[in-house]
């Protein structure tokens, strides 16, 4: 009896203090998982906003390189010379400015190190020009790949970006082949004309590696990259895929739950999977794109971490001192006031620990807070009437309003400029409808009248109940518009005399051919070339050409009218649009500029002509533009008949040539 007392008394003293023991300390090992998981979801949050917004940068970096090199006035006037026909000192020209382009893209190819390869393809998928590998490699046809296909259906300032892939080893003169991705646009001369494709083949395993480091985490967590075929597009070799391994079949499970929707997380068994999406196609707002396309059914991507769960062993592995001091607890069974410090201590240390988490907590959320009201760009939300429910300080200040005039008084629809309210109604139905997301370029007008150009891109908060509000981003776009309008200037503009180009000139003529043919009043054109200008620039060389240029340019806006259009054509060919003019009258401009010209010679700053001046003359032909005449071109021809009959007769005349002749 005495030995089963003892023996009850003895399973009593061990059993008790066990169940005491593992009563307090599971909520305490448990609280731990849980801090540690939730630190590790919020380290691998940032990491993969980390990685989104270097993928963002260095594709939208890309973008704006490719478009400002197929803008550059040596590509166009590169351009202008394929496939027309050339005489030999044209053709000289033509290799040099080939020599030129081809420097400027061989020094640009080392600064730039996320480029392995650019490429220059005419209309016939042949290599003009390429730079990055082997110059002796045989040039490529191009004309069935896809990045060429989709590119010659583009329009100006469009990109087609290829899907990540393994390049060739013979394609960038390395032993083995490297994973690229090939950014494309469409490229045109100077007069706008279509002339091919121009390429820049990017590094993947350059862009990867900085995605790569972003999302590195410790043991805890392995990040991924994938398309939307499931395609593995990170390259470290120690991942658990090597670069085009197929994600969908070696995790089917992940794959499944990130088909789901585009971000957020999922719990699966044991593992945590945190992702968000990047299309290309609609990132990139940053840059000077118009519309970028991709290859059906590979965007958008999916970037992520996939979290390991840790375990109580694993947690105990980490740290000794907890596994030792409850074997100590449950060997000695020490007395329950011992016990009760022991416990004390723990759960004060839980609670120091508690109120930094929630301290923390309360500091991020002021931090966010902070940037909604403050971000770059502007935030606001709408109920379903349209009504401003939320709007964040920056979009305010753009507006001029405050928050008390705003919020749940004023409906968004009011800040939109007349004109582009149906793009903005349109859209906003679109987040209402079952898309539940919508985006419309549009004009704010601010309190003191001022029109401000934005993109808004908006999404629909939907809860059980149904919908909530919207939730939109607005982007202000003034800066590319002002961009546009400087390039299309460019575009228009002679950049050595300053006066317009043949384009300006066709579209001024489209103009004054429509007034004159309404209103009856006759239209002049003189067509006018300067005497042996070969001969100047053979014998003081092409900088005084260009200053001779240059001096007519003013010479003869001083002898027009205001209404009258000069513009240059070509070389030392210039052209005259007279608004309102008779035969007589333009023969009086004519003849007016010519004299202007002879008694106006050029002083020529030039080492062996210092102070000296230069006499020139210029031959003129002129024309009346017909009413029944569809197009600038046939008065041209006449105007250049007089023009070479006016040669023919020792140059420095004026010749009239009647549209009747024609």
């Amino acid at each position: 009896m005495t030995f089963k007392l003892l023996a009850a008394r003895l399973i009593m003293a061990v059993t008790v203090p066990v169940i005491l023991v593992t009563a307090t300390l599971y909520p305490i090992f448990q609280a731990h998982l849980d801090a540690r998981l939730d630190s590790t979801i919020s380290i691998a949050n940032a990491k993969i906003e980390a990685g989104e917004r270097s993928l963002k940068r260095e594709v939208n970096a890309s973008i704006n390189h490719l478009l400002a090199t197929a803008e550059m006035p040596l590509l166009k006037r590169y351009l202008s010379g394929v496939g027309v026909a050339r005489s030999p000192f044209q053709e000289e020209m033509q290799q040099i400015t080939a020599a030129q382009l081809h420097t400027l893209l061989d020094t640009l190819l080392p600064h730039y190190v996320r480029y392995t390869q650019f490429s220059l393809i005419d209309l016939d998928g042949r290599e003009l020009l390429r730079v990055g590998h082997d110059p002796l490699a045989q040039a490529e046809n191009h004309v069935t790949a896809i990045f060429f296909q989709e590119a010659m259906t583009l329009a100006p300032r469009d990109l087609y970006i290829s899907p990540p892939r393994r390049h060739l080893p013979h394609e960038s003169g390395h032993t083995v082949g490297i994973a690229v991705m090939d950014i494309t646009t469409p490229v045109f001369d100077t007069e706008g004309t279509r002339k091919g494709v121009l390429r820049f083949t990017l590094d993947w395993e350059y862009l990867a590696a900085d995605i790569e480091q972003n999302l590195a985490m410790d043991a805890w967590g392995h990040p991924f990259m994938v398309d939307s075929e499931g395609s593995w597009l990170l390259t470290e070799t120690q991942g658990p895929l090597s670069f085009g391994g197929s994600f969908a079949t070696d995790s089917p499970e992940v794959w499944e739950a990130l088909q789901l929707r585009h971000r957020g997380k999922t719990t699966l068994s044991n593992r945590l999977v945190i992702f968000s999406a990047y299309d290309t196609r609609t990132y990139h707002y940053q840059s000077l794109a118009g519309m970028v396309v991709s290859q059906p059914g590979r965007d958008p991507w999916q970037l992520g971490v996939i979290i390991e769960k840790p375990s109580l062993g694993e947690l105990l592995a980490e740290d000794v001192t907890p596994l030792l001091i409850t074997l100590l607890l449950y060997v000695l069974s020490i007395t329950f006031g011992v016990f009760w410090a022991i416990s004390y201590h723990r759960q004060q240390r839980l609670r120091h620990r508690t109120q930094r988490l929630s301290h923390e907590a309360h500091q991020y959320a002021h931090d966010v807070r902070d940037l909604y009201e403050n971000a770059p760009c502007g935030y606001h939300s709408l109920d379903s009437d349209g009504r401003v429910v939320k709007i964040n300080r920056t979009e305010l200040n753009w507006l001029g309003y405050s928050a008390a005039e705003v919020i749940d008084k004023r409906l968004y629809r009011d800040f939109i400029t007349p004109e582009t309210r149906d793009a903005f109604d349109t859209a906003f139905q679109g987040v209402l409808g079952p898309d539940q997301e919508g985006s419309a370029e549009c004009a704010l007008l601010t309190r003191s009248g001022e029109r401000l150009p934005v993109i808004i891109q908006a999404t629909a908060y939907i809860a059980a109940h149904g919908f909530v509000h919207s939730r939109a981003m607005v982007f202000d776009l003034s800066e590319r518009k002002k961009m546009e309008e400087t390039l299309a200037q460019q575009a228009m503009t002679d950049p050595l005399t300053g006066l317009g180009n043949r384009r300006f000139l066709q579209d001024q003529a489209a103009m004054e051919i429509a007034r004159a043919r309404r209103s009856g009043a006759p239209l002049g054109l003189i067509v006018i070339d300067l005497d042996h200008f070969k001969r100047i620039n053979d014998e003081y060389g092409h900088d005084v050409g260009d200053i001779v240029l240059q001096a007519f340019a003013r010479t003869a806006k001083e002898q027009l009218r205001e209404g009258d259009v000069l513009c240059r054509m070509g070389g030392e060919e210039f052209a005259v649009l007279l608004p309102d003019t008779t035969q007589h009258q333009a023969l009086q401009v004519a003849e007016r500029l010519r004299q202007a010209l002879e008694t106006s010679p050029v002083e020529v700053d030039h080492e062996l002509n210092a102070g000296r001046k230069l006499n020139y003359t210029a031959s003129l032909g002129v024309t009346l533009v017909m009413a029944d005449e569809p197009s600038l071109k046939p008065a041209i021809k006449r105007a250049d008949r007089g023009l070479y009959l006016a040669k023919e007769q020792g140059r420095n005349q004026v010749n009239w040539q009647n549209g009747m002749a024609d």
